[in-house]
């Protein structure tokens, strides 16, 4: 009897501590994804995006994981240090799961977007 009470002390601990490993695994996985599945959408919303355009967005939803992901073009904010640039604008993409506690990918990234001559 001692001894099944003895392991049942030694043994609860480490499935515990297993089960919290395989959580976060699990849920470093699904941000890993959401963040590979963010840089592609960046790209691809680089594609779509009309060539002089300053204010831009796109949205697309994936299955698996079940991921909202929003591409944003912005001006810089007038408050920030980089507003001093002409011409450089602020691509985000966030990549979010549908429910509040899933994890969130977020690329931020600066553009400087020329001025075209017109010949």
């Amino acid at each position: 009897m001692m001894a099944v009470a003895i392991m049942g002390m030694v043994l609860t601990p480490m499935f515990l501590l297993e089960t919290n490993v395989f959580n976060a695994v699990a849920r470093m996985s699904e941000r890993f994804a959401r963040l590979v599945f963010a840089k592609h959408f960046l790209y691809v919303a680089q594609e779509q995006e009309p060539v002089q355009s300053t204010d831009y967005s796109l949205e697309k939803k994936q299955e698996r994981p079940m991921t909202m992901v929003r591409y944003t073009l912005k001006p810089i904010p007038a408050q920030s240090s980089l507003a001093k640039v002409n011409r450089l604008f602020k691509q985000e993409v966030v990549a979010s799961g549908i429910q509040e506690t899933s994890p969130e990918a977020r690329i931020v990234s600066f553009i400087y977007k020329p001025e075209l001559r017109q010949s």
